[in-house]
């Protein structure tokens, strides 16, 4: 199926366009909260904003399995492009007519709109490696795919507050539109193998089948509960760190609220390379455990923190201990649901999954917004910190999980 040359060129066609697409995509993001927390200086409209890129998640994330699995991804992946492309350039037009100043309202609703476009495209692209590449390769391009991640979380900060510091907003969002244009570009000249397909599907009946299928896998159920749980307890606080920093810290938007977002990404990308060595029989709840606590631990200090340089050096310099904390989390619980659960049900639990990372995210965003109005913003850290900290109690008090995922 596969010659040592056409997949090479052929997969990195998608892999190296898609990559630099999403690297402009996420750089522009982070301009555009650069622009609301420059402009409205709001706890809650930073909430909101995270909240219209959420919600899609928790929306179509039961219906984005199902249709990547019974419809052409190619075609998906072309679609979604298009999708993205033409929602920035409306907004593009937007802010040419109203001389480079948008509202709150147009960059919320073109936000859930490119969403909604995005929760489509990630697991189509995901789904379509193991058809465009070697079973004996997969393992070498998962890890590459990692490093770009990792990258991804890395340069954007700093290449976003260098493009919202040096060129108009209108321009920002051109780059957008190239950054949509150029993934797309790489979708059309990669070569999808074809694959036969069925659009006969339930969505309800397979959401079902994943909560089954994780009922008879009682510790993982419980260890996804809390982990929902914490994904509600942490969000909150994380869209409040461009404001704990121009505000708590008086530090500058340009420049350092992009060195704490490139302290925790070297954290991730640290802690994600290092676990790739690990031996897969590493206690997986321990580690997890432990991810937590680091981030406990460090919204907890944050909060403690003097308002001045040193507070804000100290602040950074723990921040990337909590980007650690993050891959900590997350890749032994994937691993877990790998080793679990079923191949014929993965799909249908992973999205379930993400169903409800998307609806416990927004949840929390929520009910921090409200407490946001009411405490100072180093109160939120340490509201966080301590939540944390008895759900910490209560997972290592849970007998299920203890029973089935202590090695």
């Amino acid at each position: 199926m596969f010659s040592n040359s056409k997949w090479f060129n052929n997969f990195y066609r998608l892999f190296i366009g898609q990559g630099l697409a999403t690297l402009l995509t996420t750089t522009v993001n982070y301009c555009l909260i650069f622009y609301l927390t420059d402009k409205f200086k709001s706890a809650s409209l930073l909430t909101i904003a995270q909240l219209v890129s959420l919600i899609p998640i928790a929306l179509f994330s039961p219906l984005s399995g199902v249709l990547v699995d019974r419809f052409n991804k190619k075609m998906l992946l072309i679609v979604s492009d298009l999708l993205v492309a033409g929602i920035t350039l409306l907004l593009f037009i937007k802010g040419i007519s109203s001389g480079g100043i948008l509202t709150v309202n147009t960059i919320l609703i073109s936000n859930a709109l490119r969403a909604s476009a995005i929760s489509i495209q990630n697991p189509a692209i995901q789904a379509s490696v193991p058809n465009l590449v070697p079973d004996e390769k997969l393992l070498s391009i998962n890890g590459q795919y990692s490093a770009l991640q990792a990258i991804n979380q890395l340069l954007p900060p700093v290449l976003g507050a260098l493009a919202y510091s040096s060129i108009s907003i209108n321009n920002v969002l051109l780059l957008s539109i190239t950054a949509n244009l150029l993934g797309l570009f790489s979708v059309v000249i990669t070569k999808f193998p074809k694959i036969s397909t069925t659009r006969e599907y339930k969505v309800l009946v397979e959401l079902k089948t994943a909560v089954n299928e994780l009922k008879q896998n009682q510790g993982l159920f419980h260890l996804l509960i809390f982990k929902v749980i914490s994904i509600a307890i942490i969000m909150p606080t994380t869209v409040l760190y461009p404001l704990m920093t121009t505000e708590y810290f008086k530090g500058s938007i340009k420049t350092d609220v992009p060195i704490v977002e490139v302290s925790l990404s070297l954290g991730m990308m640290i802690a994600g390379f290092s676990l790739s060595f690990l031996s897969s029989k590493y206690n997986k709840l321990l580690s997890a455990l432990v991810g937590i606590s680091l981030i406990s631990g460090i919204f907890s200090l944050s909060a403690l923190l003097p308002s001045n340089k040193i507070g804000f050096i100290i602040f950074v310099m723990i921040n990337f201990i909590a980007g650690m904390g993050i891959p900590i989390i997350e890749a032994p619980i994937q691993t877990l649901i790998q080793q679990k659960i079923s191949n014929k049900n993965l799909g249908k639990v992973i999205s379930f999954y993400l169903m409800m990372i998307g609806i416990s995210g927004p949840l929390g965003l929520v009910v921090g917004s409200v407490w946001s109005r009411i405490v100072p913003i180093n109160a939120m850290f340490l509201t966080s910190g301590i939540l944390l900290i008895v759900l910490i109690f209560f997972v290592i008090r849970d007998k299920a999980i203890l029973q089935d995922l202590k090695k």
